[in-house]
């Protein structure tokens, strides 16, 4: 697939009952496309988000969001309201399984872009352990 869109990307984290929150932006060209009634964003990530080497796919549909990491890091994170999903999460020191459960889920995507948050806390083994903020803007470029 082209590059066929301009992707923004926010993100907030902090740990839990921590002040300090790391935030990291990344603005990149990226693949925009619905494909039998979802949404999906794909582009690289880069040094700046610590995935380098690294493919991101989201996949967006009504009742979930589902994010893919392939390439030097591979993970699988589920996102669903009212319910906490079980995920791996590769790092350079192994797999962790980690808890995945979604505070808020925004969806304002249209054919033309638009805009998905998902805010979110990791925990393992079963303590809250981060507390995320992912807000992603879609500009779809026109050819």
């Amino acid at each position: 697939m082209e590059n066929n869109a301009m992707i923004y990307l926010k993100t907030l984290q902090s740990a839990e009952g921590e002040e300090q929150t790391d935030e990291i932006e990344l603005q990149t060209k990226g693949v925009f496309a619905r494909k039998d009634g979802k949404f999906y964003i794909i582009y690289e990530e880069s040094e700046l988000t610590g995935f380098e080497d690294t493919t991101t796919t989201i996949k967006v549909s009504e009742e979930m969001v589902c994010m893919t990491r392939r390439g030097k890091y591979n993970s699988r994170m589920e996102f669903r309201l009212g319910e906490k999903c079980l995920c791996s999460y590769n790092t350079p020191f192994g797999v962790i399984p980690v808890g995945v459960n979604p505070i808020s889920l925004e969806n304002n995507l249209t054919e033309d872009g638009g805009n998905l948050a998902i805010e979110y806390i990791l925990d393992i083994d079963n303590r809250d352990y981060l507390v995320n903020k992912l807000k992603l803007t879609v500009d779809k470029i026109l050819s």
